[in-house]
């Protein structure tokens, strides 16, 4: 095995093995059943609000949305989404989430 092998491999396993604890943390379905009741037709996960950097930086890895979808199950889309924009000051502005529909 190569070392970029080696890499790709650990760096797959411990992406996994985080998301497994947080999505036990973060009692996502029980969000999703409640938003459902509410009448929402969807969920969003904030990615760029989040203050730690770290949860940011996993969120935003596309392989947290391919375990999502497999998580979920059918039924369900899941994406990634930015929205970059202005304010009415002209700053720039960057929203990034992962939004859940069923």
């Amino acid at each position: 095995m190569t070392l970029i092998d080696e890499i790709k491999s650990s760096q797959k396993e411990s992406h996994e093995k985080w998301f497994e604890r947080w999505y036990k943390k973060a009692n996502l379905e029980n969000d999703i059943r409640i938003s459902a009741e509410k009448g929402y037709t969807g969920f969003r996960i904030q990615v760029s609000d989040q203050y730690d950097s770290y949860l940011r930086l996993r969120l935003g890895n596309k392989e947290t949305t391919s375990l999502l979808k497999e998580k979920l199950g059918d039924g369900f889309s899941i994406a990634f989404r930015e929205i970059h924009g202005e304010n009415f000051l002209g700053i720039k502005t960057y929203k990034s989430f992962i939004q859940i529909l069923w």
